[in-house]
């Protein structure tokens, strides 16, 4: 006799499919949660190899692939949006069907963003912390904080002058990005192998109005694994918002990391550019700190910031930007509104992946600098 074969229809395949990879990644995530070392390994030996892999894949490409893909992800959403509950009053006779049809495409969709959002970005911020990796702990004083003000302050003052500028006195980068910026993160790869080999591309937002509206100097894609820049913003934000994003790429997802290992990339830099460009965007962040903390001598050091230096700190974008956009590009959502959306967007996010102060840990960048600064004074 022989025995029945029973076949599941395709949608129940493509159903359980979806339920083993989902439960799949709910499990790696529980690991993450509950287990460091699987994330450091996962950050410093498997995510590195996945980037590797996508970058050759789209590294080649000039634009960014990702912001294709979710623009037609918008296109799907929206387009179903309108069309189900059309076709479900034109074909009357076949809803189920094209309920199945509608909930099998939504199915993937969600699938595919939970797979990558896993593996490109969720195992990732549950490693173990850098400082704790690489410095011994310690606690810093209000007068280490303004030491290292005080030498970011003199490196500025050095840099500033060497720089080119443009008639409003605002840098201008002069060395190539794309290839400066691979140089800078293999020579932080002498101190991080982590950081070591190859990098793509560095693309810039079509979209970049858009961007700026949310005040992002660059993006990483965890979907196909790029890094973006912002195409509208001022040049000293380029070699800092590169660096960034290609730390990303080599499992370092905390914001506070990323910009504080972008820092290392340019300052250890052959480019007097890129140096320059480093220590401007530290040196936003520590003087924030040392107004904040309100630091004894921090006026006497802030009088001692050139005026040169001074003038390329805290500039995003260029003077008349929004004027100038807002006579070619339609408003469709206030820029105030969508600055507010995505942060409390980011601040979830983070939250949800167990970084208790949200947003607000970018600002740990300055503790990292101080161990730094620290290590360096030691020795």
């Amino acid at each position: 006799m022989k025995t029945p074969h029973f076949h599941l229809p395709a949608l129940k395949k493509s159903t359980w499919i979806i339920l083993a990879l989902m439960v799949g990644m709910i499990l790696l995530n529980l690991l993450a949660w509950c287990n460091s070392a699987f994330s450091n390994w996962y950050a410093e030996f498997c995510f590195p190899h996945l980037s590797r892999v996508f970058s050759h894949l789209y590294g080649w490409i000039p634009f960014s692939v990702g912001e294709v893909w979710i623009a037609i992800a918008i296109l799907i959403g929206v387009g179903g949006l309108i069309s189900y509950p059309i076709c479900m009053i034109i074909c009357k006779g076949k809803r189920k069907g094209i309920s199945f049809l509608f909930g099998r495409i939504y199915g993937w969709i969600v699938t595919a963003i939970f797979v990558t959002e896993t593996c490109c970005c969720f195992l990732l911020y549950h490693a173990t912390p850098f400082a704790q990796r690489y410095y011994q702990a310690r606690t810093f004083t209000g007068q280490d904080l303004l030491a290292l003000y005080s030498e970011l302050i003199d490196t500025a003052n050095e840099l500033a002058p060497q720089v080119a500028r443009d008639a409003d006195g605002y840098f201008v980068l002069q060395d190539d990005l794309v290839e400066t910026a691979h140089a800078a993160m293999q020579k932080l790869g002498e101190t991080y192998p982590q950081f070591r080999g190859s990098y793509p591309l560095p693309k810039p937002i079509h979209a970049s109005y858009l961007m700026s509206q949310m005040n992002l100097t660059g993006i990483y894609f965890p979907f196909t694994l790029e890094s973006n820049y912002n195409r509208d913003m001022l040049d000293i934000n380029l070699p800092n918002t590169v660096c960034h994003e290609f730390t990303h790429l080599r499992g370092t997802i905390q914001e506070d990391e990323a910009g504080f290992l972008a820092y290392l990339a340019c300052i250890q830099s052959d480019s007097i550019d890129f140096q320059y460009s480093g220590v401007i965007s530290a040196l936003e962040y520590v003087q924030n700190a040392v107004w904040m903390h309100d630091i004894t001598g921090a006026d006497a050091a802030s009088d001692r910031l050139s005026e040169a230096a001074r003038h390329d700190m805290y500039t995003f974008l260029p003077d008349g930007y929004w004027e100038e956009k807002q006579e070619t590009i339609p408003v469709i959502v206030a820029t105030k509104t969508v600055q507010e959306a995505t942060t409390n967007a980011m601040d979830t996010t983070l939250k949800l992946n167990g970084v208790d102060d949200g947003t607000q840990s970018y600002s740990r960048i300055v503790t990292l600098l101080l161990y730094d600064w620290n290590s360096r004074v030691r020795d």
